[in-house]
C-alpha cells in the first residue's frame, strides 16, 4: 500500500470515529467543557508527537509558521461550532457529512489561489458528494 494511501486511511478511521464522540461527551458536557478537553487531548498529542519526532522549532520561516498557527485555531474553531451544532440538537448522521464537505472550500480555494486543475471525473464526484450531503441532511 502506498504510504499516502495508508495515512490517508487511519485519517479516515480517526476522522470517522471522533465524529461521533463529541456526541457521547455532550451527553454529559457543555459544549465550552468538552471543547477544553478536546483540546487537552490535542495538547498531549502535541507533545508525545514533538517528543517521539523532535521536529526543528527553532529558525523557522515564519511564512510557514503564521499560516500552521492559523490552521489550529481555524480547526478549533471548527470543532468549537461542530460541538454547538452537536448540542444545538442536530444529528451526528446530519452534521457529520455536511461538516465533511469542507473539502469542497478547500478545493475551490485551490483552484483560486494556487490554479490547480480537476478534471471532469473529479468535478463530478465533488457534485455528487454535494448532492449526497443535500440527501442525507433532507427530512
Amino acid at each position: 500500500m502506498k504510504g499516502w494511501l495508508f495515512y490517508s486511511t487511519l485519517a479516515l478511521l480517526a476522522w470517522g470515529v471522533w465524529g461521533v464522540l463529541p456526541k457521547v461527551a455532550l451527553d454529559c458536557l457543555e459544549p465550552g467543557t468538552a471543547f477544553v478537553f478536546e483540546a487537552l487531548g490535542a495538547v498531549i498529542t502535541g507533545f508525545v508527537f514533538l517528543l517521539v519526532f523532535r521536529p526543528p522549532l527553532t529558525g523557522l520561516p515564519i511564512m510557514g509558521v503564521v499560516p500552521a498557527l492559523f490552521s489550529g485555531v481555524l480547526g478549533f474553531l471548527g470543532m468549537i461550532f461542530f460541538l454547538l451544532a452537536v448540542r444545538c440538537g442536530g444529528k451526528i448522521c446530519v452534521i457529520a457529512p455536511l461538516t465533511a464537505l469542507y473539502p469542497v472550500l478547500s478545493i475551490a480555494l485551490a483552484l483560486l489561489l494556487f490554479k490547480e486543475k480537476i478534471n471532469l471525473v473529479q468535478c463530478t464526484g465533488i457534485v455528487l458528494a454535494v448532492i449526497a450531503v443535500f440527501l442525507i441532511a433532507h427530512q
